[in-house]
């Protein structure tokens, strides 16, 4: 309870401040007036390229779950799953609270914990491979374009490059070495125990050693399900070209042409590498920073501002606003029908 009230008070706390900016910046009249004269038909493009990006990440999910562990209406489930962990990748920083959302709602589920966490990390292994494949794609063809136009770039690109490769780096380690995991969840359970948050230490570090194990054994399947994850790498590639094409969406509703739509793909490839730095829920300030810095570019002075509500509003808050719905509401409609 106390965990929903604090997600609520973040939920409410971050749309106050991204509201206010907007209204102060741009004024209520004039924004709804720009807002009006927008093409809806390339806004609707948007809207369906941001459902697409839950959908194939939805598939990604789905086709590495039904590899290791089957339950009913496996393919709905993994949609709440997906949701479930936008939302909690939203309000938490650095996206940090996503993958142990995820895994409480799959053990919910009757995944046994071991193999639910080896899906989860299988998953972001291939999600961060991807991503600095798409990375080193944008900066081997669009980098110097940027570079020669956006001041302080090369730096903005090299930090969130490196921050991707050594999250890359500890979750392969993570998954391949028993010992570090194990000394990491040693520590953790230590942690737990001294602030006494947990209950039967002896069974449940024993319970802790049994699902490691069950862990580590499901891991390394990972190598003999090779048409899993070509599966699953094409799906996280769609996703992700769903997403940064979203961008080039909201340039057309305003009536620009002028630029083609990978360069702007490449823009926002960037701008979400350099997003993964800032230690904030949504990358708070610095993803309009970095959009303003960039996409001025190619958005018109008096545009910019309703461009960044737009893509906000699409890429962020739709995803608490539809994750809240399985977060906060579902599970206490399905608490109410087990009392009954």
């Amino acid at each position: 309870m106390k965990n929903k009230i604090f997600n609520s008070i973040v939920v409410i706390v971050s749309t106050c401040i991204f509201l206010s900016f907007f209204l102060f910046t741009k004024g209520l009249t004039s924004l709804i007036e720009e807002l009006k004269t927008l093409n809806t038909s390339w806004i609707l493009l948007s809207v369906i390229l941001m459902l697409l990006f839950w959908g194939f990440e939805m598939l990604t999910l789905y086709i590495i779950t039904k590899s290791f562990y089957r339950i009913n209406n496996l393919l709905i489930k993994s949609f709440k799953f997906e949701m479930i962990g936008q939302f909690f990748g939203a309000v938490t920083p650095f996206s940090a609270g996503s993958h142990p959302a995820q895994l409480y709602a799959m053990t919910e589920s009757g995944i046994p914990a071991g193999i639910a966490g080896s899906i989860l990390m299988i998953k972001f292994i291939i999600h961060q491979a991807i991503n600095i494949v798409i990375l080193a794609l944008a900066f081997l063809f669009k980098f110097n374009y940027f570079n020669s136009k956006v001041n302080y770039f090369l730096y903005f690109c090299i930090s969130g490059l490196v921050v991707h490769i050594i999250i890359m780096i500890f979750a392969i380690l993570f998954l391949i070495n028993v010992k570090l995991t194990k000394s990491i969840l040693i520590f953790i359970f230590k942690v737990l125990n001294k602030f006494r948050m947990v209950k039967n230490n002896e069974s449940t570090y024993k319970k802790i050693e049994s699902e490691l194990e069950n862990f580590h054994k499901n891991a390394s399947l990972i190598t003999k399900n090779i048409k899993m994850c070509i599966y699953a790498s094409i799906f996280t590639f769609l996703q992700w070209l769903a997403f940064f094409s979203i961008p080039y969406c909201i340039y057309r509703s305003f009536g620009f042409n002028s630029a083609d739509i990978l360069t702007m793909i490449a823009a926002q490839i960037f701008l979400i590498n350099f997003m993964a730095i800032i230690p904030l829920p949504g990358a708070e300030g610095g993803a309009e920073g970095g959009f303003y810095l960039i996409y001025s570019l190619f958005f018109k002075s008096d545009t910019i501002i309703t461009a960044i509500f737009i893509w906000r509003i699409l890429t962020y808050y739709s995803s608490i606003a539809i994750g809240s719905i399985f977060t906060l509401v579902l599970p206490n409609v399905n608490l109410k029908k087990n009392k009954n």
